[in-house]
């Protein structure tokens, strides 16, 4: 190995240690925000057994992807009492995201936040919070909207503007890329089918039906949380609609949802001059 592979190794070391703190953090933030599993702070039916019923349907955001089922879900049934491991449902969900090659996802935080997510060829994505700061991630570089001109973040700047753009970027870059969608899917040890079909509303009020529900069957760790009540919603080609799942941290628990819309959609994601 030459000294220049060895200090990329240890870049990548750093920053997967450096996004392991922020997704730490995050939760912490996220548990301490309140005391209640159903005290978001947001009006949503976040519920993981209990889903809104809903009509199909709902808005669009430009061209997409033609999508295909991939191999690792194919093999997987969606049949009423099945139990699946984990790590192959994990595998399942990340796949679908990228065969789909770009998701509009969002989280209730705290903040939160909703993002323009292109998975395939590569990860880029532009994030708006509910304060109205807008992030787009390049290249693994987070860029802020500041006053109408693009700020690049700094870890650890004494420039207040960077730090602030570095440190969203980092919560976006945990939350929302490949690997942070994937995030608590992989960490449950198993996942078993509900009996029904079901439909519910997304944050939004979007309507979504005919969804396959998958409950985890034991709690779990991850990131420094202790995971309950987790579920996922797929659509019968186990395309990726929703995760949610109550985090407890320090004796306070909160529930944590992600949406995710517009499957294969076509974004404007811009890319920043600063």
């Amino acid at each position: 190995m030459t000294v220049q592979d060895t200090h990329g190794r240890d870049r990548g070391l750093s920053h997967q240690r450096l996004r392991r703190a922020a997704a730490v953090l995050s939760l912490v933030a996220l548990a301490s925000a309140c005391s209640s599993p159903t005290g978001s702070g947001d009006d949503v039916d976040a519920s993981p057994t209990s889903p809104s019923t809903a009509a199909p349907d709902g808005p669009t955001s430009g061209a997409r992807t033609a999508y295909r089922v991939p191999a690792s879900c194919g093999r997987l049934a969606l049949e009423q009492g099945v139990t699946l491991p984990g790590a192959t449902v994990a595998t399942c969900w990340g796949d679908a995201l990228r065969a789909h090659g770009s998701v509009r996802a969002w989280t209730n935080g705290p903040p939160a936040m909703e993002a323009e997510v292109e998975l395939e060829p590569g990860s880029r994505l532009r994030t708006e919070a509910s304060d109205g700061r807008v992030v787009v991630l390049v290249d693994g570089a987070s860029y802020g909207l500041l006053d109408g001109r693009w700020v690049r973040g700094v870890l650890n700047s004494e420039v207040e503007d960077e730090a602030i753009v570095a440190a969203t970027g980092e919560f976006a870059a945990v939350t929302f890329s490949p690997q942070g969608l994937a995030q608590g899917v992989g960490e449950c040890p198993a996942w078993r089918v509900a009996p029904d079909r079901s439909a519910l509303a997304l944050h939004d009020g979007t309507p979504a039906s005919r969804l396959v529900r998958l409950d985890c069957t034991a709690a779990f760790d991850t990131l420094g949380a202790t995971t309950t009540g987790a579920s996922l919603w797929v659509q019968e080609d186990w395309t990726p609609v929703r995760h949610a799942a109550t985090l407890s941290v320090g004796g306070a628990s909160a529930e944590s949802v992600k949406d995710l819309a517009d499957h294969g959609a076509t974004f404007d994601i811009p890319t920043p001059t600063p």
